[in-house]
């Protein structure tokens, strides 16, 4: 890396890293101004609106180009995705009304946590032993009407391909009676997969965060599949291989830089033209 690069990275950095402490500290002051309003007048303030919007606003900080792909289901549903990193909450937050099944440690992220919780993310500890409990809480949701998410894999990758799906969290789509949509996500950059914005291993977040803070925009391709209805007599492991087909296949496709560009459709728009959201 010459002078000059170094250089501009510095400024980048220093800019978007300055403008991230504004963000978090504005969201903050937003926060406990809606919980003040909140206990005053004892009755709960629907967040959707602000989430999206600081989800959107998180992203553009990140420099996260978002370019979305076919067309969400409207109303409740089960959506699962295969999952690259942390980014993929705001990412996915920025366009839908969503809860989330997280590992806990997320809670404790600065503005991530906030996101989170505020959409009503359900946490879960690594290895505790209570997916029975935390499958309740999914089919509660579900039948309530709500759309949750959730990472079948299990862990972040690399992204360059999707490990196989979980079928236990599968399995309240099926009890909820509710239909479920397959999300692929892809990062690229300068054409190529993106290596820097997969969160993997013992990665900490606050350096994670930094470098993506100096880099460039990457370009991310969000693909949304047709939603499936499912039935009573549907097998979790089946549902789990039949979205693990799709989520891979539409990799496939958005790794292919023809395809990445022809099957452009924004998000809200079920016409064939694509809309950049970050």
């Amino acid at each position: 890396m010459s002078k000059l690069d170094r250089m501009v990275e510095g400024v980048r950095f220093f800019t978007r890293l300055s403008a991230f402490l504004v963000f978090l500290s504005l969201s903050m002051a937003t926060l406990g101004l809606v919980r003040i309003i909140e206990c005053c007048s004892r009755q709960r303030i629907d967040r959707t609106v602000l989430v999206e919007g600081y989800s959107a606003g998180l992203c553009r900080l990140l420099g996260m180009r978002i370019q979305t792909h076919g067309v969400a289901k409207k109303g409740a549903a089960l959506r699962v995705c295969n999952h690259v990193s942390w980014t993929d909450i705001p990412i996915l937050a920025a366009g839908l009304p969503l809860r989330f099944l997280a590992k806990r440690e997320v809670a404790s992220w600065p503005l991530i946590g906030w996101i989170a919780g505020e959409i009503g993310t359900i946490f879960v500890h690594r290895g505790a032993g209570d997916s029975a409990k935390v499958r309740q809480a999914l089919v509660s949701s579900l039948a309530g009407g709500s759309s949750v998410m959730v990472f079948p894999e299990g862990t972040t990758t690399s992204g360059e391909r999707v490990k196989r799906f979980h079928p236990q969290m599968l399995g309240a789509a099926i009890e909820a009676k509710c239909s479920v949509q397959a999300i692929t996500i892809a990062y690229h950059r300068d054409g190529q997969p993106d290596r820097l914005v997969p969160f993997t291993g013992d990665d900490d977040f606050v350096a994670h965060l930094c470098r993506l803070l100096k880099k460039p925009a990457v370009r991310v391709d969000v693909m949304f599949h047709p939603a499936v209805a499912v039935s009573a007599s549907d097998n979790p492991a089946d549902l789990a291989q039949m979205l693990h087909q799709k989520v891979s296949q539409g990799l496939a496709i958005l790794r292919e830089k023809k395809g990445a560009s022809d099957c452009q459709s924004s998000l809200h728009d079920s016409n064939e033209s694509g809309t950049e959201l970050g």
